[in-house]
């Protein structure tokens, strides 16, 4: 019934803008309308004969972009000529949210700082469910760190970053749960890597420009609601030698995010057919998780069951060092081999990440949001349909 009304509206547009009721600036607008509604059925035919995508499509997410900033530009060109506004808002919020959906699933399967962006984002909203921990405010803070690492001219950080790089890569490495260890002499206390972390902390709010609603924003956000800098910098001064922290004491439950980074990277380039259930698994699942998948993909080892621990110390330039005696019993501390992480190795990590083949789940979830651009299609051309009525019923004062 709505394409039927629509086809008959845009048949007899040319009649109905001669009308002498019309000002000029009114045919204008219904000549603008005219347009939208011929566009939207092409966009509809089009989008008819690309879903559903099959594993044999070469851009699927080309595919839903070139629908999405179609939708935006039609938003865009209808605001003001309708007075439903409450619906030109519900559409825009729709279209960016399928369109952030698809990003993410491009992340994941593209590689690269898409892929490693995503990641951030999964983690982010898994250490947010429940409520922030003491404990893993530190990996929040490693979120911060490296979508600043990756991202610094979106929030206007570049010089505060290029200052700063060598602080961020040694806090990337000595705090966050199970990355604990104290190692060059300007980062070899709780007490230094705490004041470290303030001036970084700090440093993010007083020069940079974060939009709200941002990947840094939200990490941020996530911080102060947990009691800010002071709750931080705490944590990692007075409770630097708990369990959390160090990857070999027992009970350890919890990775940081940066350790699981560096985990998938290595999986991913030794086992490129991952599926997303194991992507995902790596990022916020508990070690236990993680040495179950490590062992049936990877293992047994010579000695038994492969763990994460020893499967990770043998594929990359990780090491475990010993012969400490810190408090609480703490003997070992996990190490990147040289002076501290450099800065280029993590650079490396995020530009180089390994992408992942498009599998069966994937494309279920890519037609699923295939469905969402129909329904938003046929919204926007029910829309148009409107606003020109009421343009034509505005300008004959009916």
């Amino acid at each position: 019934m709505i394409v039927n009304n629509a086809r008959a509206l845009s048949d007899t547009l040319g009649f109905e803008q001669k009308s002498s009721s019309l000002t000029d600036a009114d045919k204008k607008n219904l000549n603008d309308i005219e347009q939208s509604i011929k566009s939207a059925f092409k966009q509809e035919e089009k989008l008819n004969k690309a879903l559903p995508f099959t594993n044999s499509e070469p851009s699927p997410f080309q595919t839903l972009a070139t629908f999405a900033a179609h939708q935006k530009e039609v938003v865009r060109s209808m605001v003001g000529l309708s007075s439903e506004s409450a619906i030109a808002s519900a559409l825009a919020g729709s279209i960016e949210a399928y369109s952030k959906q698809l990003e993410l699933i491009q992340g994941w399967t593209n590689g690269g700082v898409a892929m490693f962006e995503s990641a951030l984002w999964l983690m982010l909203d898994d250490i947010k469910q429940g409520g922030v921990q003491p404990e893993e405010l530190e990996d929040l803070l490693q979120i911060a760190l490296l979508e600043v690492m990756i991202n610094p001219e979106k929030y206007g950080l570049e010089d505060w970053y290029n200052l700063n790089k060598e602080d961020i890569s040694h806090i990337l490495e000595s705090t966050g749960s199970g990355s604990h260890g104290l190692h060059e002499d300007a980062y070899n206390t709780p007490k230094k890597l705490a004041d470290i972390t303030r001036k970084l902390y700090e440093g993010i709010l007083s020069n940079g420009n974060i939009p709200q609603g941002s990947l840094l924003g939200q990490a941020m956000d996530s911080l102060d609601a947990a009691g800010g800098v002071n709750q931080l910098c705490g944590q990692i001064e007075n409770n630097y030698y708990d369990n959390y922290g160090w990857w070999d004491s027992t009970g350890i439950t919890e990775l940081s995010p940066m350790l699981r980074l560096f985990i998938l990277s290595e999986s991913l380039n030794q086992h490129e057919t991952m599926t997303q259930k194991e992507v995902e698994m790596i990022l916020n699942g508990s070690i236990a998780d993680i040495d179950n998948y490590i062992n049936k993909t990877f293992g047994p080892g010579s000695a038994g069951p492969l763990t994460t621990l020893s499967w990770f110390l043998d594929s990359t330039q990780w090491q475990l060092q010993t012969g400490y005696g810190y408090p609480n019993g703490k003997n070992t501390q996990i190490d990147w081999t040289g002076d501290g992480i450099n800065i280029n190795d993590l650079t490396s990590l995020y530009n180089n990440f390994p992408g992942r083949e498009l599998n069966d789940e994937d494309i279920k979830e890519i037609n699923r949001i295939g469905d969402q651009v129909k329904m938003i299609q046929q919204t926007l051309k029910y829309w148009i349909q409107i606003c020109r009525d009421e343009l034509m019923a505005f300008a004959r004062n009916i």
